[in-house]
């Protein structure tokens, strides 16, 4: 979501939601159900999956091919994936890197590389007339980059950088201390790369990293925008016809760890302390995720949230606290963070277990709830207003083995969840004793944490 549409969904919850005993807001029409234009999907031979999506009347077409791969699969080799996809840019045997910038650019466009934990995708957004194109161009990177030794020192010493930059942040440690005691025995569980082991990436390691798992089997290849199908159909049959087929990749689900467990990174002098407080919960394909995203956006999840209402807003601990519910495949982790004064440390953490033990033991009113169903309702239509945005979604339910009527009846979903349910979901999946908590802070703040009886008993302080 770009900074414009965070701000529209800002200013649409503040006139509600945790506010509602404030002023209630107006009366909206019924949320209406999103209806996808109709896709048109084919397969190659080799195993790679091709979606056709027309949308929009713009003369401007995005292609992605996401792969399921990405840190979850470097193992032993920190950050390999990461190489192998900044290097795609760099050079074929068909082209240099400055004539792919060229050609890219020549289409209106350029092309974008991303890796995350479970896939890492190539993008290019161009004019219509170029989409074929566009494809081909796409296809000879990922089959014919050189991986050139230089080409990968400079792109270490790049990642190194940003690393060193991240594992220096506050909010780095965090993420890193949380996810290593949720997940301590899965890939899950690790956050940054070590150095060393980035600085010794070889150029053959990254080649056989692409030729394991950059491959068709595993590969989907998106065209959504204004296009002529049967000319871009013709192009991607041929210029993908001899991607490596491969083998499908099936990712073991985590085991969940860390119950109980209080983790302290300490900061000298901090004048603020970062805090994480989460446990695992399920997955998208579980059937109380969707209940579980309203309860989220409802407890932390929005700018007029319970636990940002309360924090932000009343008290002043924070400026900006959050909560979220990050999907991986077969595993969904919650938490509330909060970058907080000093002083706050121990009041700030005792507000938020004071609001999730409220919405667990009082069902929120009808009104209240309403206006959080309908600010994920709008959101919901944000999220499907794009070329972009729609590759998203398709690509979340693909990833999740979730069905097209997932997509389809959100909303519908969403609103027939009673505020009963929502308090229900709130003490299934949020017990206290199964979080863990992770503080960022000067040492001094641990002795507030013993002021806090809910932590103070539930983590041994």
């Amino acid at each position: 979501m770009n900074k414009w549409k965070a701000f529209i969904a800002g200013m649409l919850l503040a006139t509600f939601g945790a506010q509602a005993e404030k002023q209630q807001p107006p009366a909206g029409s019924e949320p209406k159900d999103f209806n996808l234009t109709q896709t048109y999907d084919f397969s190659l031979e080799n195993g790679l999956g091709v979606t056709f999506v027309q949308y929009g009347d713009t003369p401007k077409v995005t292609l992605r091919l996401i792969t399921s791969t990405g840190n979850v699969d470097d193992g032993e080799l920190d950050a390999v994936s990461d190489m192998t996809y900044e290097l795609l840019t760099e050079g074929t045997s068909n082209r240099s890197a400055q004539e792919i910038a060229e050609q890219a650019a020549a289409m209106g466009g350029q092309v974008n590389t991303s890796v995350s934990t479970n896939s890492s995708y190539v993008q290019m957004d161009v004019l219509s007339d170029y989409a074929a194109d566009a494809a081909g161009l796409i296809a000879d990177l990922v089959q014919n980059a050189t991986y050139a030794q230089e080409d990968l020192q400079r792109a270490k010493t790049n990642f190194i950088r940003s690393l060193k930059v991240q594992k220096s942040q506050a909010q780095g440690q965090a993420a890193e201390a949380f996810y290593e005691a949720l997940y301590p025995e899965h890939p899950y569980g690790k956050v940054f790369a070590d150095e060393a082991v980035v600085e010794r990436l070889s150029s053959e390691q990254v080649k056989g990293f692409a030729a394991q798992n950059l491959v068709a089997s595993r590969s989907h290849l998106f065209v959504s925008g204004k296009f002529d199908p049967v000319t871009v159909e013709k192009q991607v049959r041929e210029a993908f016809a001899q991607m490596t087929a491969g083998q499908p990749r099936d990712i073991n689900a985590p085991e969940g760890k860390g119950a109980g467990q209080f983790v302290f990174v300490p900061r000298e002098n901090a004048p603020q302390s970062t805090l994480r407080l989460g446990l695992p919960v399920v997955d998208p394909a579980h059937e109380d995720y969707i209940g579980l995203q309203l309860m989220n956006t409802l407890l932390g999840g929005s700018f007029s949230s319970r636990i940002t209402s309360n924090i932000r807003e009343d008290k002043g601990y924070t400026y900006s606290p959050s909560s979220t519910i990050v999907a991986r495949v077969k595993s969904g982790t919650w938490y509330q963070t909060a970058d907080v004064t000093a002083e706050a440390t121990g009041p700030a953490l005792a507000e938020i277990v004071k609001e999730i033990t409220r919405l667990q033991t009082e069902a929120p009113s009808k009104e209240e709830l309403q206006g959080f169903k309908n600010y994920i309702s709008g959101i919901y239509v944000l999220q499907n207003s794009s070329r972009t945005a729609i590759i998203n979604q398709l690509w979340f339910l693909k990833s999740h083995g979730l069905p097209m009527s997932r997509l389809e009846t959100y909303v519908q979903q969403i609103n027939a969840i009673t505020p009963e349910q929502l308090s229900m979901l709130a003490a299934k999946y949020l017990p206290l004793a199964k979080m863990t908590l992770v503080v960022v802070g000067d040492e001094s703040v641990k002795d507030q944490l013993n002021d806090v009886p809910q932590l103070k008993t539930v983590f041994n302080l």
